[in-house]
């Protein structure tokens, strides 16, 4: 398991139970060794919520969180990291806390409190690094890794796009592995030889003019002079690129080559992550291309994977979909696991007295709540207006690369079947038959339907709704005008453009629309949009629809796009009269996923998890 930050520590820094649920219930779940997130090794680089041990008194709460991992039988490692640009992403920056970088480049983004380290900056690091290591072996761990990739202060000064020196670390790829060198050797000489210390570096940073593939090979082997025990290997500057986190978007596996090629310029284990499923990880190991695979977000969203691959029970895996939903919020959560850093609460629990509870709405968070009543001993019943289970969630398994997204609703319907819950589809359901059915709860989660603009010739016949190309119950035909620019209009746009349509976008606001949106797959589907020339029009309000097109305001100007197709992708609006009708004739009623609020699946799923596990 990789280190992946969580936001579990408390205000100090310091170990808290959340944070060693979370790590325990991964060590038991048969993970051989758990990285704990990144550490700060400094006071002054220390933000809220994110561990630190650049002192003593850090020492016992890491060694309890240690002594958890090894008691759950896994190798616990420590990741010690300095924030340098990777701070930039967390939003509002402490007040006197500064971005430690090697230089200050017109790549840096925004107006921040960048800092220029000098060479007496770097001597104290070195030591404060190397302190930390040893406190990190004080408190009882089995290794430690030094954070060098996505950004942060050491990636930096590894990176020619960031690191523009002129003195003794930069310039040349000795000199810009000096500062990292220099960690690794001090780590060596006061934690001791037999201490194993991992690097962490990019094995890309895609960015223009970032490390080469030549370079990385030339790092990993002048690290492992230095006593780098081993070499782990990501891809990405956290705050440009899209591969940190790759989302559906992307490949399997694309970082593996490059592991590869490593593993063939050092002697020293070589480990790769980034997007890798089960059956995948396997198959590097079998071809040598990798020592080790460290699995982030499959583990975020099943702990209990190596365990159930181990007793041959694959088909009981929460798969991880790589909608990165899990890293949108402060404290996220996860699509397919609404448990995720809420381990110790989200266990289902025997019902105190079992009820007769029925879940009208079939979608996601419908599915996820019946199964969760079913195994708290409720007599649920389960009913969908559709012909199947799945609702919004079956049109998104239909975009080209979320494929693998079907995987949760069959998951779901295995949960089902299991526990024997009686599922009737084709049948919509209103007040007098669930008044006929007396039951002691009901559970609401009939989703939402798209909206439409109110504009003149919104209901035109040129003008479609994204969800009916997406199911191909209709086609874009000749030129194409997509109104919506979040998530599912992007998308849209790059499909279209890719089989060949000429396509524009048309958004009232910023791409993905409202702030705080999910960087990585923004940035992904923002990259292809720009590499196949798709016009965008951002900040343009629809004055009209057509049969020539879209009218469109642009600041004080008025501007017709032709289209002989127009899509709508301007979001949904919730579908709540049942729940509306029901109030106050049940005894309990419950109103869950889009028709609250249409929002994320993490969002449906997690508040169907509430709710079911409050019944």
């Amino acid at each position: 398991m990789p280190a992946m930050g969580n936001n579990l520590a408390d205000e100090e820094g310091k170990v808290t139970e959340r944070l060693i649920d979370h790590y325990r219930a991964r060590a038991g779940g048969g993970v051989g060794l758990v990285t704990i997130h990144f550490t700060s090794v400094t006071a002054e680089d220390t933000t809220p919520h994110h561990l630190a041990l650049y002192d003593d008194k850090f020492i016992p709460g890491m060694r309890r969180l240690i002594e958890t991992i090894h008691g759950e039988g896994a190798k616990a490692c420590v990741q010690l990291m300095d924030w340098g640009l990777v701070l930039v992403l967390v939003g509002s920056i402490p007040k006197g806390m500064s971005l430690n970088v090697p230089s200050i480049t017109s790549w840096m983004p925004g107006d921040k409190p960048y800092k220029e380290l000098d060479e007496k900056d770097i001597d104290r690091y070195v030591e404060d690094f190397s302190e930390a290591a040893r406190r990190v072996k004080e408190a009882g761990a089995d290794a430690v890794e030094f954070h060098a990739c996505h950004g942060c202060l050491l990636s930096t000064f590894l990176s020619p796009v960031t690191n523009r020196r002129t003195d003794q670390y930069g310039g040349s790829v000795e000199n810009r592995t000096r500062f990292v060198r220099r960690v690794v050797e001090r780590t060596k000489e006061k934690a001791g030889r037999e201490f194993p210390v991992l690097v962490r570096i990019n094995g890309s940073d895609d960015v223009e003019g970032g490390v080469t593939p030549d370079e990385v090979l030339r790092q990993a082997a002048i690290l492992e002079g230095a006593g780098a025990d081993a070499i782990s290997l990501s891809a990405g500057h956290e705050f440009w690129s899209p591969l940190t986190m790759p989302c559906y978007a992307y490949p399997e596996g694309l970082q593996v080559p490059i592991a590869e090629k490593v593993k063939k310029a050092v002697k020293v284990p070589v480990i790769t992550v980034g997007k890798i499923g089960p059956e995948l990880a396997e198959q590097i190991i079998k071809d040598g291309k990798a020592d080790f695979v460290a699995l982030g977000r499959p583990l975020l969203a099943d702990p209990d994977l190596p365990n159930k691959l181990r007793q041959g029970r694959s088909e009981d895996v929460r798969s991880c979909l790589y909608c990165n939903n899990c890293l949108t919020r402060r404290l996220p959560s996860c699509s397919v696991n609404p448990s995720l850093y809420r381990d110790a609460n989200f266990i289902p629990k025997p019902a105190k007295q079992s009820k007769k509870v029925m879940v009208v709405g079939a979608g996601l968070a419908g599915m996820q709540a019946a199964v969760l009543l079913a195994q708290r001993g409720h007599q649920v019943s389960l009913y969908e207006r559709e012909s199947e289970l799945g609702g919004q969630w079956n049109i998104a398994s239909a975009m080209p690369g979320k494929e693998n997204f079907a995987s949760f609703t069959d998951y779901l319907r295995r949960l089902l079947d299991k526990h024997r819950v009686p599922i009737t589809v084709s049948t919509e359901m209103t007040k007098e038959k669930v008044l006929e059915a007396k039951p002691d709860a009901i559970v609401v989660a009939t989703g939402a339907i798209p909206q439409v603009l109110n504009v003149p010739g919104s209901t035109g016949p040129n003008v479609v709704q994204a969800i009916d190309i997406i199911k191909g119950e209709t086609e874009a035909k000749g030129k194409v005008v997509i109104i919506g620019g979040r998530f599912i209009g992007m998308e849209l746009a790059v499909w279209l453009s890719e089989q060949g349509k000429e396509v524009s976008l048309v958004t009232r606001t910023r791409l993905g629309g409202k702030a705080g949106v999910e960087r990585f797959t923004y940035r992904a589907l923002t990259r292809r949009l720009i590499e196949l020339r798709v016009p965008l029009y951002l900040y343009a309000s629809v004055m009209e629809i057509t049969e020539n097109g879209v009218v469109i305001g642009l600041g004080e100007e008025v501007f017709l796009l032709k289209a002989d197709t127009v899509i709508l992708a301007v979001g949904s609006e919730p579908v709540n009269k049942l729940a509306q009708e029901l109030e106050g004739t049940v005894p309990e009623v419950y109103t869950i996923g889009d028709c609250n609020e249409p929002r994320d699946a993490a969002s449906a799923t997690f508040e169907a998890a509430k709710v079911a596990l409050s019944i």
